[in-house]
């Protein structure tokens, strides 16, 4: 096990922090940065920038009510602005001052009244809805995206957000950030709303004397195409929406059918397009008050009806959107049209679904070999491109379900807490959540990355693209606040309160998810199949909502999680007594204690009082330090001599030094010989030497330790592949029958993980389990079959 020196790491951030903190550089010194950074944009083949400089992939035009008035006391200066945090009630008064660059967000130079100038990045600002169909282009150019703030434009920036991230040369730069990369401030906005272009005359500016005050150098971009300003009927709105629509851009359909709507508010053809358009953009609300307003006026509205349906199913209203959907296939019976083929189909396949849906989340009964059928459908990527074969990668289409044995209640010194309603029983499924928002680690790569003050980390380009799309999120749905806002955010940030908590606070949700975010894990070598060589070794993160309220031990756990897809299954891996808290581990007791408080700290938790922790921090500094050098002998001495044993004959593997080192590691906890954690991988490490000198029985026996600790210790996570080692090393040994007894350990442990245990009797289990196995485990199915376990 390699170690980590947690204090160097300290170190390392806490002067890293200290020179980004350093005086701001001068205006003169960013100008000539700035024009140095467009230069070298300019200098480079726009074909290299086709997946920075971008039209963004969604508009937003939601009205929003905001309580800062634009009044000089509530202005502040780029001077006053506080790195890493929201200036909530302010806004900021400035000019662009130099050309805008358009990648994930706007950036620009601005300028405030007083002559000080900083970066800003204007996130969903470049509306694709503002470009006329026939005009877009998958890469803006400089001179295009500087259109829409052209040099000598008025902003006010409300609540603006002071961040780190970093130097825009990095941004651009293939490799991405290190703790040797520069950091520096922007003024930062995810909320369009949030940014107001002020008129010339607009009175706020009658008392405010600029340094430089700027002329308007170009005219704003036309936000219509010429032939559009002829629009005046409802129809003609109709026919603009369509041509959105068909281009996928439902967010600009959406605002043609809103101004038809608003000369004809009740048009059912309007209403019932735009509540498509709502379906496309996941707001179901909205798309279910469109089309009850269409049926209310025209009952026997076929799309209307099964549009309907689709809401009350996004809405995860079941049982409602069947009773509606039966209705219509009731209907579409009597007319027997065909012209209503195609709506009878989808309405049929719709309510099988619904039906799905509503057993899933009621009753908590999953197919589970579907679910594994959809995920390895959905994992394919494009071995050209990187991306996902089916546009939404492995996100699965399942309900939610939440056991009526469990609910959240305050935990003593723990804040709230999931807790045992009733005895549980082991194996029981108690909760299968769908993340709030996920991101894959092949879908990250434009993202820049920040700095999280609070633990002294660089927040990945996973934790940032992370933000931004449940930023998105929010501002499409602002009643989505409230969910989001439940979460611990960490002690440095406030609770919101009134209207704020409709408002999109992208700091406060980078806090939330550095306090509450799962990490994908690698459960299967599905990942590393050929078809998946492209995915990136961050797997990806994501946000589940109610997972998220389930504390942390890192040992003595009575949960496990699982991820599927986007789907989290929390299964009991042990009885659960009524009253008990429901407890899982956020970091693996296999590391050491060093690095597990460390990454701790990052959910937000300065100490654990597990039995493993308090142990930790029980021992003495003599034994401590025995650790220390038994753990650095095995990293810089016996695990490269093993590396070397393994790619070549000519090197014996240390077999004795191994076995010393595990025997003095078990010394120092032999009155905790179920904690004794170190050892794990020099434990590995052996059996896999004692295989290299061909003593495959002491192998054996050394697997068989193994399995039994991973199996006390509940690391699931291990025990299928250590349960493999001995089915195979049986083999090995040409016996058979116990070879094949340990196979169907692997197997058990394999499908149990994903569907629960396998029930005394039941006859049927091996075929389930062999079908996942070699869905999930190519390699480990292929390799079994070729030493003869099937």
């Amino acid at each position: 096990m390699a170690t980590f020196n947690i204090n160097n790491l300290n170190s390392t951030m806490n002067e890293f922090l200290e020179n980004s903190m350093k005086k701001r550089k001068s205006r003169q010194v960013l100008i000539a940065e700035y024009e140095e950074w467009l230069n070298k944009i300019e200098r480079m083949r726009s074909e290299k920038f086709q997946h920075f400089i971008t039209t963004n992939k969604f508009g937003y035009r939601q009205n929003f009510q905001h309580s800062i008035n634009l009044e000089l006391n509530n202005r502040i200066s780029i001077e006053s602005l506080e790195i890493d945090k929201v200036h909530t009630g302010k806004f900021l008064l400035c000019q662009v001052i130099n050309r805008c660059v358009k990648m994930n967000p706007l950036f620009t130079l601005i300028e405030d009244p007083e002559g000080n100038v900083d970066r800003i990045a204007l996130y969903n600002w470049v509306e694709q809805s503002a470009i006329p169909v026939k005009d877009r282009k998958k890469v803006l150019s400089i001179h295009e995206a500087s259109k829409f703030l052209p040099i000598g434009t008025k902003l006010a920036i409300k609540n603006p957000y002071y961040q780190l991230i970093p130097s825009f040369d990095v941004i651009i730069s293939p490799d991405g950030p290190s703790l040797n990369t520069h950091f520096d401030p922007v003024i930062r906005s995810d909320n369009p709303n949030e940014v107001i272009v002020i008129d010339h005359d607009n009175e706020l500016l009658n008392n405010i004397k600029w340094f430089n005050n700027l002329k308007m150098k170009e005219k704003k971009i036309n936000v219509m195409a010429a032939d559009d300003k002829q629009i005046l009927s409802a129809d003609d709105f109709r026919q603009s929406g369509n041509k959105y629509f068909i281009s996928n851009d439902f967010a600009a359909a959406v605002d043609e059918y809103t101004s038809g709507i608003k000369l004809e508010p009740h048009n059912v053809t309007l209403l019932a397009n735009r509540a498509e358009a709502y379906l496309r953009l996941n707001q179901f609300g909205k798309t279910l008050n469109d089309v009850e307003i269409a049926l209310k006026h025209e009952p026997g509205h076929l799309k209307a009806a099964f549009r309907k349906g689709k809401a009350l199913c996004g809405l995860k209203r079941y049982q409602e959107a069947i009773i509606i959907l039966k209705d219509l296939v009731s209907r579409l019976l009597v007319g027997n049209d065909d012209s209503t083929a195609s709506i009878k189909q989808s309405t049929e396949i719709l309510l099988k679904h619904a039906n799905i849906w509503d057993s899933e989340s009621r009753y908590g009964k999953y197919d589970y070999t579907k679910i594994v059928d959809e995920f390895c459908e959905k994992i394919k990527i494009n071995q050209d491109s990187g991306d996902w074969i089916c546009g939404t990668g492995p996100r699965l289409d399942h309900a939610d379900f939440l056991s009526d044995d469990i609910e959240i209640r305050p935990v003593k010194k723990r804040g709230r807490g999931l807790v045992a309603k009733r005895d549980i029983p082991e194996g029981t499924l108690l909760m299968v959540s769908k993340a709030f928002e996920v991101v894959y680690g092949n879908e990250a790569s434009l993202s820049y990355v920040s700095m999280d003050f609070a633990s002294k980390t660089i927040n990945t380009v996973t934790h940032s693209e992370l933000a931004k799309r449940i930023a998105q999120k929010l501002l499409v749905d602002p009643d989505l606040c409230q969910e989001v806002y439940k979460l611990y955010a960490g002690p440095e940030v406030e609770n919101l309160g009134g209207d704020l908590l409709c408002s999109v606070d992208v700091r406060r949700i980078e806090k939330i998810i550095k306090y509450n975010y799962f990490e994908l894990v690698e459960h299967w070598d599905i990942w590393h199949t050929e078809e998946n060589k492209r995915l990136t070794k961050d797997l990806g993160a994501g946000l589940w909502i109610l997972p998220s309220y389930i504390n942390h031990s890192c040992v003595d756990i009575n949960v496990d999680r699982l991820v599927i897809g986007d789907m989290m299954f929390i299964r009991t891996c042990r009885p659960i007594l009524s009253g008990k808290e429901l407890i899982l581990n956020y970091c693996s007791p296999v590391n050491s204690y060093e690095v597990r408080s460390y990454a701790l700290r990052l959910h937000g938790i300065k100490s654990c009082s597990c039995r493993l922790c308090n142990l930790d921090r029980s021992e003495s500094e003599k034994v401590k330090l025995r650790r220390a050098n038994i753990l650095e002998t095995y990293e810089k001495s016996l695990e490269p001599r093993m590396q070397l044993s393994f790619i070549s004959a000519n090197y014996s593997p240390p077999i004795k030094e191994l076995t010393k080192l595990i025997d003095e590691l078990k010394e120092l906890r032999g009155k905790h010989p179920d904690l004794e954690f170190h050892s794990f991988e020099l434990k590995s490490d052996l059996a896999e030497a004692y295989v290299r000198t061909g003593n495959v029985l002491q192998s054996l026996l050394v697997f068989k330790e193994i399995y039994n600790f991973e199996k006390t210790a509940q690391l699931s996570q291990f025990s299928s592949d250590a349960a493999y080692k001995i089915a195979s090393h049986y083999v090995r040994l040409n016996q058979m029958k116990e070879a094949k007894e340990w196979w169907d350990v692997v197997l058990k442990e394999l499908a149990g993980s994903i569907r629960g245990k396998f029930n005394e009797g039941e006859t049927k289990w091996r075929k389930e389990a062999l079908y996942l196995a070699k869905k999930l485990s190519p390699k480990m199915f292929s390799d079994a079959k070729n030493i003869g376990l099937l």
